[in-house]
């Protein structure tokens, strides 16, 4: 009987399992199709020279990977975007924790603040890139204007090698500072008020509270947002794009946009695919390394 039992049991598990494997399958059918397939064929591709139009490949083991190395062009991309995700991360990071810290208190149109840091969250980052270009504009540019009428010369911004990754980085951080905002938020109301209450015994000062209670509390949330952003960085390709294309002299040229270039302008597919692949095996190290990292601040109030 308890055997009859155990299997009327299992039975039923097993129909459970069934149903929610035929709920969930067009997701796994359509993320096989359109992740796991083309990834598979971007690290078969990056060992071959890849000519479509005769369809044919040529295999090179090693080869796009040596060249890629020896590429300066492409040397030059990903000490762009090295340096594009290590300013922009802490950078946005810091300010968003300033602004959720400030946004935790009660004042007038609180509300509204929060909507307007966070609306450029849901802008398509095409569209900001274009608006951000004309107020980059040397000659009649929002920010040219602010200058002048503070008697300062205009600035090039775009147009200078030495200025247009910065200005790229300065969209950027407008960008992502309301995600990371809203993230922070909800880790700082997370936080229990009776550590407050037990610094303010303590007669520390709002400065020191922040130090011993707040940031410490906070470090979960703050892995979780340079990972997210330093990947967001790594990736970086539609405001490049839209705001320089790379330029001047491959001075804002990053690793996704070279691979664009590679693929769909020189067609050169399996030299692509080798950029494509390094790419994947560096977000791959930083998604490890943050679930490793992460597992320190792991805390129970």
């Amino acid at each position: 009987m308890i055997h009859a039992a155990r299997r009327s049991v299992r039975r039923m598990y097993r129909r459970h399992y069934l149903h929610a494997y035929a709920f969930i399958s067009p997701v796994i059918i359509l993320f096989a199709l359109f992740r796991v397939w083309p990834s598979v064929q971007t690290l078969y591709f990056s060992v071959f020279k890849v000519e479509l139009l005769r369809q044919r490949l040529t295999f090179l083991g090693l080869g796009n990977f040596l060249d890629m190395f020896q590429d300066g062009v492409f040397r030059q991309a990903l000490q762009n975007t090295l340096v594009y995700a290590v300013v922009i991360v802490p950078v946005s990071a810091a300010l968003a924790m300033v602004l959720a810290v400030l946004f935790v208190e009660e004042f007038r149109l609180k509300e509204l603040f929060k909507a307007v840091y966070f609306s450029p969250t849901v802008t398509s980052t095409t569209a900001a890139a274009v608006v951000w270009w004309w107020m980059y504009n040397p000659q009649w540019g929002l920010f040219n204007v602010f200058l002048r009428l503070l008697h300062l010369p205009p600035q090039p911004w775009l147009l200078s090698s030495h200025q247009a990754l910065s200005a790229i980085i300065i969209f950027s951080v407008w960008k992502t500072l309301g995600y990371n905002m809203v993230i922070y938020l909800a880790g700082l109301q997370a936080i229990p008020a009776m550590f407050y209450e037990a610094a303010i015994l303590d007669g520390a000062s709002p400065l020191a509270r922040f130090v011993s209670v707040t940031a410490p509390l906070l470090a979960p949330t703050t892995v979780f947002i340079v990972i997210y952003n330093m990947i967001f960085a790594l990736q970086a390709f539609d405001q490049v794009f839209v705001l320089t294309g790379g330029g001047p002299a491959n001075s804002t040229n990053v690793v996704v946009l070279e691979l664009y270039h590679q693929a769909f302008q020189r067609y050169r597919f399996g030299y692509a695919s080798a950029e494509a692949t390094l790419l994947f095996v560096i977000i791959l190290s930083v998604t490890v390394a943050q679930h490793l990292y992460s597992r320190r601040f792991e805390v129970a109030y």
